[in-house]
């Protein structure tokens, strides 16, 4: 016979069990697309040129942006850990020499030196600010943005990319990503996911990713994709994107894992991931933001050569500090002067980019090479009294403000994503 008051007191026990674990359980740091199949169109590479030359470049509605907070009371930043910034080793990828036939690869090489003499010719001593703040030289809003030239073949640049997608409305947009493991790209949460909506509704349908994407870059065969392009297999953004959808509180992140190679001009790049060929760079996932930082800002801006080639601007990103131009506001993400508008969403901001043999006994406090602390996120012009414009753009770094975003449980989520799509060998889980 049952004893019913030694069931209900074992029942009672679990549910107090049950409700303390929640209790202890922390709220999830990352949210994922349903495990279904993407909606996908089947189409060419000259099918997506057309797209990619219509798409709308993607960006938050403007009466979100944080520009209209200037009447609201000051927001403060909680204070960071004051730890130094943890972060992964990216890879180069394979040398471009060995994908291309040898009149291909002279004709590169020769490009690259015309290019660089055709600069020292027209330039008195080979660098100048091709855009900047106007009258805001002595600023943080100073900027200097020009074209990558001759084009992203090579490492580090060409682990960056186009992102072209259909989102829930159906239109097709743009905006820039990042191969940061052989089958992960980095972008905004934007980019992935209606921000704020709080449900499966939210996702995109469908996306390509076309890394080292150069609209001019006809060559022979008339295709601009020498690496081919992937197709998006799942988004990942963060928790509080997902429910949110605020600007300025470093939650603007986003990941999406990427299959093999197709239809590449190049064609020992097929059937391979594109992190394996291309090479894919490093990035920060604990304690990213930073007061200061000098960042090299990459992406495929509309306003810029249609956002058919890829942009490079250099400029000094600060957070946590208040805007002069903007009483009352405080940035909590990196916030910084560039030209690059929509389209330039989820490029990268990375610290030390390129190569450089250093034989200093102080290499600085963060001396890694190529290693992404933020995402472009938001932007606006400000207009002042001398009729000017503060042109401003702002990046959320991939931690959050004190290490909010838990970016290491995001990471993760992608990677057990590619580890049991594509091969454990893909990429490597982070350890907190």
């Amino acid at each position: 016979m049952i004893d019913r008051e030694f069931v209900r007191v074992a029942l009672f026990g679990l549910c107090t069990a049950f409700l303390s674990a929640l209790a202890t359980t922390p709220v999830a740091a990352q949210m994922a697309s349903p495990d279904r199949p993407v909606q996908r169109s089947t189409m060419s590479a000259a099918d997506l040129d057309r797209i990619a030359a219509t798409a709308r470049p993607r960006q938050p509605s403007r009466a979100a942006l944080p520009g209209v907070m200037s009447a609201q009371a000051p927001m403060i930043a909680p204070a960071e850990s004051g730890e130094a910034p943890r972060a992964t080793a990216g890879f180069a990828g394979v040398p471009v020499r060995s994908m291309v036939d040898e009149r291909e690869y002279r004709a590169m090489v020769e490009a690259a030196t015309a290019a660089r003499d055709g600069a020292a010719t027209t330039q008195s001593d080979g660098i100048s600010a091709q855009n900047y703040g106007q009258n805001f030289q002595d600023t943080i809003y100073h900027y200097s943005d020009r074209l990558v030239s001759p084009r992203p073949y090579y490492a580090p640049e060409r682990s960056v990319g186009l992102l072209l997608f259909q989102a829930q409305d159906t239109n097709w947009y743009i905006c820039t990503a990042t191969l940061i493991q052989r089958a992960i790209i980095l972008t905004a949460g934007h980019c992935v996911y209606e921000g704020g909506t709080g449900n499966d509704t939210g996702w995109n349908l469908q996306g390509y990713f076309i890394p080292a994407y150069s609209a001019t870059d006809g060559s022979a065969t008339g295709t601009n994709q020498p690496y081919g392009r992937c197709d998006i297999d799942r988004w990942f953004t963060t928790n509080d994107w997902y429910n949110t959808g605020a600007l300025n509180g470093g939650y603007d992140v986003g990941l999406a894992t990427c299959g093999r190679l197709h239809d590449a001009r190049w064609s020992a790049n097929n059937n391979r991931f594109p992190g394996g060929r291309a090479g894919y760079l490093g990035f920060c996932y604990q304690n990213c933001r930073w007061n200061y930082q000098f960042l090299t800002q990459l992406g495929y801006p509309s306003n810029y050569y249609a956002a058919g080639e890829m942009t490079v601007s250099q400029h000094l990103e600060v957070s946590g500090q208040p805007d002069p131009y903007n009483p009352g506001w405080v940035g909590l993400d990196y916030i910084f002067g560039s030209g690059m508008r929509g389209g330039s969403s989820g490029g990268p901001h990375i610290a030390n980019l390129g190569e450089i043999v250093d034989s200093a006994t102080d290499p600085g406090q963060f001396p890694d090479r190529n290693t992404i602390f933020a995402v472009t996120s938001w932007g606006y012009g400000l207009g002042n009294s001398s009729g000017t414009e503060i042109k401003i753009q702002g990046a959320s770094p991939l931690s959050g403000v004190a290490n909010a975003n838990n970016f290491v449980d995001l990471f993760n989520a992608a990677c057990r994503r590619s580890r049991a799509h594509f091969g454990t060998w893909t990429c490597d889980l982070l350890v907190p």
